[in-house]
């Protein structure tokens, strides 16, 4: 297993996801909202849409995870690691990178700290659920804790998936 390998393009892997989620919420907070917490969206004046929500699912799947996904699986393959359990290893590395790196850039530094005002969705100025407490409470742990200690293995275990895959073809 290629250890500097793993972490460098777990580092690339969380850099894109972050700076990517990070320039759709900045150019347009709304595009994010389904993803704010429940608190938030039920005091919003206007509810994410169907067409909110369904952007956000696409905008997730085939803009964020699959490019990293695939990323991921080659990177490994092209490093020269072979074996499901290795693959797998590296890509829930990788992946735990962008967990930790989306709570700590996105939820605590860019949304909680440099540009708190930018990720407020019109009609919820004021709200609790954005102070520092409430949002990590509310939403950040939770998310990171819980669904990201199911979404980590899951996406490893595809990644590697592929990864075997693109062994065989190759």
């Amino acid at each position: 297993m290629n250890w500097t390998r793993t972490i460098l393009d777990g580092l690339a892997m969380a850099a894109y996801f972050n700076l990517f989620a990070a320039t759709v919420a900045l150019y347009q907070p709304r595009l994010m909202f389904p993803s704010y917490p429940p608190a938030i969206i039920k005091a919003a004046k206007d509810p994410p849409t169907k067409a909110e929500n369904r952007f956000y699912r696409l905008w997730i799947c085939f803009g964020e995870w699959l490019p990293l996904l695939l990323y991921g699986a080659v990177s490994t393959v092209e490093g020269g690691t072979t074996g499901f359990w290795r693959l797998s290893l590296m890509g829930y590395i990788q992946w735990m990178m962008i967990n930790i790196g989306d709570l700590l850039f996105l939820d605590v530094w860019l949304i909680q700290k440099k540009a708190k005002d930018r990720f407020v969705i019109p009609g919820t100025e004021g709200h609790p659920g954005y102070e520092f407490t409430d949002w990590m409470k509310g939403y950040a742990l939770p998310e990171h804790l819980l669904q990201w200690s199911l979404l980590c293995p899951l996406m490893a275990a595809a990644q590697a998936g592929l990864g075997l895959l693109l062994q065989k073809i190759g």
